[in-house]
Parts: C-alpha cells; sequence; structure tokens
C-alpha cells in the first residue's frame, strides 16, 4: 500500500483561480476590456484565447480572487463591462458567481468624485460614498459583497470576512484613504482598523480553523524585488508590519494582492513561525508599456491546494501561472520577470535536512543506476516536490561537487531535471 503523503500529493483538494489589475476601460491591453477605440487595446480575442487555454489546460476552479484594479477610471461604465467580463471568466474556468471575491483598488474609486468632496470638506463618510457610489451600486458587486458574512469595504473598519466549508477569505479595502493626490499610491491601512480587524478574527477563532485563511488586499504588504524598475519602490502598504503579525498570529495561509504589475510568489515568516505564502498576482489584462516593465507579461493563476499537513495545519501544493504575449496567446509562464509556470510551497524542512535527505535518496539510485529522474527523488522523498524551485535548484548543485553527477535541465517540464553519475 503507498504511504499516506503519496497519495495524498496525487489529489487536488481545492483551486482558486487568481487575477488582479484589469484596469477595464482605456488602460486595457484587450478591446474587449476597453470601452471605446484605445491606444492601448491592442489585442483581440483574448477571452476566446482564455477558453482555447482552459481546454488545453483543464483548468478548472472552485473559486475566483480579484485583487483590486478591476477598472481604470471608477465609471459607471467600466464596472458594468468589468462584471460582464468577470462573468465570463467565470463561466470559462466552471466558478460559479457566488463563489467570486474582489477587493478594491486605488483605481477602483472615483477620483473625480472624491476630489470634489474633499474640496467641499464635506464629512469623511460622505467623501467615501461618493468615491465609490460606481462600485457600491454594480449589481454583481453589490451581491458579492452582501454574500460576506460581516464587513463592508465603505465602512469603518472597511474590510469584508466571508466563510464557506473550505475557505475564510478576509478582504480589505486599502485604497479608501489612498486619496486622489497622494503620490505614489501606496495604500493605507489604519491602525484603529488593524486593531479591529485583529479583535474580529479572534472572534471567529480564525487561526483555529481547519480551513484554508486567504487575506487580500491591493497594495504590497511586503516589499517585493524591484526588478526590472532601477528606482526604489516607495508604493508599499502604509502599517504593512502590523497587518503581516496580525496575518501570521491568526494563521493566515495566503495573501493576495496585486498593484505592483510584476507577479512574484514569496514565502514569509516571522517570530510567530508561521508560514504564509504571499502572491502578487501581476496584471491580467493592463496594458504593460515595455519601457518600464521589459518584457513582464499579462498573467492569471491558478492556487492548487493538495493537502493539509497534518501537524501545522499548512497548505501543500502549488501556484500554476499562465501568460499572455501578442501573437502567442495564454501559454505557461516561464518569462523572465514573472514567476515559473508552476511554483511549489508547503515543504517547511531546513535546507540542511532537504540536503541530507536528497543525498541520501541520490546516492541509494546511484548504487543500481547510472541517471535519476526528478520524478523519481520527488517519489522516492516525501513532501519534497512542494519544495520552492530556488532551494531545489541550490541544493541539487551543492551536491553535484559532494556527490560527482552531471545536471541536465529539462526547461518546461514536469521532470525538471535528470542527475547523471559521473
Amino acid at each position: 500500500m503507498q504511504p499516506y503523503w503519496y497519495i495524498c500529493k496525487c489529489l487536488v483538494y481545492m483551486k482558486i483561480i487568481i487575477i488582479s489589475d484589469l484596469h477595464v476601460g482605456d488602460a486595457a491591453v484587450s478591446n474587449e476590456f476597453a470601452l471605446e477605440s484605445s491606444t492601448n487595446a491592442v489585442k483581440n480575442h483574448f477571452l476566446s484565447e482564455l477558453r482555447q487555454l482552459a481546454a488545453q489546460e483543464n483548468i478548472q476552479a472552485d473559486y475566483i480572487v480579484v485583487a483590486g484594479d478591476i477598472t481604470n477610471r471608477a465609471t459607471k461604465e467600466e464596472f458594468e463591462l468589468a462584471s460582464m467580463r468577470l462573468k465570463e471568466i467565470a463561466e470559462i474556468v466552471g466558478v460559479e458567481q457566488s463563489n467570486v471575491f474582489f477587493v478594491p483598488g486605488n483605481h477602483d474609486g472615483n477620483w473625480a468624485e472624491e476630489e470634489l468632496s474633499m474640496t467641499a470638506q464635506e464629512n469623511i463618510n460622505i467623501t467615501i460614498q461618493r468615491k465609490y457610489n460606481n462600485l457600491r451600486f454594480n449589481n454583481f458587486f453589490k451581491e458579492c459583497l452582501e454574500r460576506a458574512h460581516s464587513g463592508c469595504y465603505y465602512k469603518e473598519p472597511y474590510f469584508a470576512i466571508w466563510s464557506d466549508d473550505n475557505l475564510n477569505i478576509i478582504g480589505i479595502n486599502t485604497s479608501v484613504f489612498d486619496h486622489y493626490n497622494k503620490q505614489p499610491h501606496h495604500g493605507v491601512i489604519r491602525k484603529q482598523d488593524l486593531a479591529e480587524l485583529d479583535t474580529k478574527l479572534r472572534e471567529l477563532h480564525i487561526a483555529n480553523s481547519s480551513k484554508i485563511n486567504i487575506l487580500v488586499v491591493h497594495h504590497h504588504p511586503i516589499q517585493q524585488p524591484d526588478l526590472p524598475f532601477e528606482r526604489a519602490d516607495h508604493s508599499i502598504l502604509q502599517n504593512a508590519a502590523t497587518l503581516m503579525e496580525i496575518a501570521s498570529k491568526h494563521n493566515v495561509n495566503f495573501i493576495i494582492h496585486g498593484h505592483k504589475h510584476i507577479p512574484r510568489l514569496a514565502q514569509y515568516s516571522d517570530e510567530y513561525q508561521h508560514p504564509i505564502n504571499i502572491l502578487c498576482a501581476g496584471s491580467f489584462s493592463a496594458r504593460l508599456d515595455d519601457r518600464w516593465f521589459q518584457g513582464v507579461p499579462n498573467t492569471i493563476h491558478q492556487i492548487e491546494i493538495d493537502k493539509i499537513c497534518n501537524v501545522n495545519k499548512t497548505p501543500f501544493g502549488k501556484v500554476v501561472s499562465w501568460s499572455h504575449n501578442t501573437g502567442h496567446g495564454w501559454t505557461k509562464d516561464e518569462s523572465i520577470n514573472g514567476i515559473p509556470h508552476k511554483e511549489f510551497f508547503g515543504n517547511r524542512m531546513s535546507p540542511v535536512e532537504l540536503k541530507k535527505q536528497l543525498k541520501e535518496s541520490i546516492e541509494r539510485f546511484f548504487e543500481t543506476q547510472t541517471h535519476v529522474k526528478w520524478s523519481e527523488l520527488s517519489d522516492h522523498c516525501a513532501d519534497v516536490i512542494y519544495t520552492s524551485r530556488k532551494l531545489l535548484e541550490k541544493t541539487i548543485v551543492d551536491l553535484s561537487s559532494e556527490i560527482g553527477f552531471t545536471i541536465f535541465k529539462t526547461p518546461g517540464q514536469d521532470e525538471l531535471f535528470i542527475l547523471l553519475k559521473e
């Protein structure tokens, strides 16, 4: 009988589609996401090509999470088009509309209305209502927020929480105080709102939940790599350190954000020793100027959760990413400024223990054969498949000189590499 870990890794427990920064309107790269003719809308057949990808890759998910900047100017017409397109995307990947969740981004507040209200020195609550009028009264987004078990994006403390049998989703509006005249648009969570969040998560016993806990914000809560930009990034979320402490304390498994337009997957851990996977979703359909983004593509991601660790209740799985490039449509993401097509999470084994386990396995294989495939190693070593690819590659390179083998990489394939005994 095969061991439990082997059986579990072949099962997919949950799939979550992640998109962000659609910028529906005059900043969209596809004419399907633009209201009128636009110089930025240079791509055609964007969604039909996504439908082809879903059929080819068998993309079928349980949930969709949208991490903000749904529109570009927060007009009524942009939200109407955005809601129509999100319904289409949900249909393509087999997700019920009731399982679509979102947070607003800085572009989802109407800055013209906000400026008029602030200039007139209206009460801040009136200003916020005016800022989000077009979002608040769009039926699709209104119904989504009404399904939340608690909270609202347009009233203090500006967060909402959804919960079902599998997930707790905590969405925070980090753009509510990111006013029209701020430069850069870094996003804000006030300290009093963070205190309310901490209290609410404690009341709901989120830390002890057997469900997957996902926190969604628009602005990035950690400093992501600045590549391909040369200048320093000052747009990190204000009061991010306190938010990260709350997320760790309450055992949040994933933080999803957008804003940066450059996809990244990071693993975070602090004094609470709780691992958090942080996915910067990049941009689904904004026009990305090559002068700044140097080949960064539009992207869509799927978080696949295979199993839950019996000891610390953290998930094992992978993030699968696809990118869209003009002339090629949607393909497996292997861009130099993105993340790999498949990046794994969950293996919390120390580098020393990982190296020891891999060394023992490779040497055992070499006793009877001249080469070792990655698939053989991953089947033999429990949970090693869920190691981040950077750590895995470093460990294999280190072992090549110690044991004596040559590494033949097979990029773009699940086999990853073949080790040839010297």
